[in-house]
């Protein structure tokens, strides 16, 4: 049987099947993180809340009365200016616990914490009513009569205060006035 070379496919081979076209989609874009936004500064208050002012503390209270109402008031202005801080009943406490290292003071206040945490709840109690409770130890309770007992007890000179102070009438303290004596 001839073949007729026309029809024979000697040699030859088809060309590759290639898939249909499909339609070129650009690159995708790299992928950008979040957009963050600008972080406020924060604002002189937001500051100041975190720190506490600093002015001068109470100093250390020993018992002695004369220093009481000054140890007091030095006390609460600290803790009224760093209210942020100190804004709880329990905190205001200890602040002025703190500073009753020396004498009697540190003997109240260690029966004072006995008596704390001795308690179930470990509550320090109000603010107010611990004032109360150091006002009643501490401050004189007859102010006028302490003034006097401590004017007994000043000198002038060699003599006390009482001594110096001799009535008007007394003998020794006669005042002479030039003007009226005779010559």
């Amino acid at each position: 049987m001839s073949t007729d070379p026309r029809t024979e496919k000697v040699g030859r081979s088809k060309p590759p099947v290639q898939p249909p076209e499909s339609p070129v989609q650009p690159p995708k874009p790299p992928v950008q993180p979040p957009v963050k936004p600008p972080v406020k500064p924060p604002t002189q208050e937001e500051t100041m809340s975190d720190k506490e002012f600093q002015i001068n503390p109470p100093k250390v209270f020993d018992r002695n009365r004369d220093n009481f109402i000054p140890f007091v008031q030095d006390a609460r202005v600290y803790l009224s200016l760093n209210d942020k801080s100190y804004n709880t009943d329990q905190k205001k406490i200890i602040y002025v616990l703190s500073f009753m290292n020396e004498g009697t003071a540190k003997t109240w206040k260690e029966a004072f914490l006995d008596s704390v945490f001795n308690n179930v709840n470990q509550d320090y109690g109000k603010f107010t009513n611990f004032l109360l409770n150091i006002k009643g130890a501490f401050s004189t309770a007859d102010s006028e009569g302490e003034a006097q007992a401590q004017l007994q007890q000043l000198k002038q000179g060699k003599g006390t205060a009482n001594e110096y102070n001799l009535p008007v009438s007394h003998p020794r303290r006669t005042i002479q006035n030039p003007a009226m004596t005779k010559p």
